[in-house]
């Protein structure tokens, strides 16, 4: 008996060790491809013409007050002036589980544009926010924190100024409030989101 139980115990660890390497050998990888498709995106939103610095560079983490995780910001320049700042964000609070999204801000202060990176969202409803699927995240290009007034920033089934896909009110406010929460921090942060240390520069 103590043999058999010495031999799974061996085993559980052999294979923890297993899963373990498997873990670290692909982190890397799907963090590269996740960034490859954040960069990919971005450029629907910043044209490449626009800027003429290194974007996967020129990047720092930060946390933002409603999401969960740490979010990347990219900064895009051209002859080192600030052209837009491109939060890749990830709100936990859609109907079926994260949303990650893609904002860019321009330096004023107004949105450039939204999109979504990755979602699991119910097919023909909450998909929706796909701009492939529908202009409903288009809405939100020009908009600021002041236009619409913050308290209106939400849902207009839920007394908000924006458009509520049908049968998908969570899921509509999960990004809603993502692109809130994003405006909130650069307007807290506009006077240093362009000075602080690229994470690449400090690694």
């Amino acid at each position: 008996m103590l043999k058999t139980l010495l031999t799974l115990g061996l085993i559980g660890l052999l294979a923890a060790a297993l899963l373990s390497g498997v873990h670290l050998a692909t982190r890397e990888r799907i963090a590269d491809e996740q960034q490859r498709q954040a960069l990919a995106t971005l450029n629907q939103l910043v044209p490449e013409s626009e800027y003429d610095n290194e974007l996967v560079t020129d990047r720092f983490s930060a946390w933002i007050a409603g999401l969960e995780t740490p979010s990347t910001l990219y900064r895009a320049r051209r002859d080192g002036e600030p052209v837009a700042l491109l939060a890749d964000v990830t709100t936990p609070n859609g109907y079926s589980g994260d949303i990650r999204l893609l904002i860019g801000i321009a330096p004023n202060g107004d949105v450039i544009g939204v999109r979504v990176l990755d979602h699991r969202e119910t097919p023909g409803l909450g998909d929706e926010i796909e701009v492939q699927r529908s202009d409903w995240i288009r809405q939100f290009s020009g908009r600021s924190l002041g236009d619409p007034p913050a308290d209106q920033w939400a849902a207009d089934q839920r007394g908000g100024q924006f458009d509520t896909l049908s049968s998908a009110t969570i899921t509509s406010s999960a990004v809603i409030e993502a692109v809130r929460s994003v405006l909130a921090w650069y307007a807290n942060n506009r006077d240093n989101a362009f000075e602080i240390e690229s994470e690449v520069n400090s690694e």
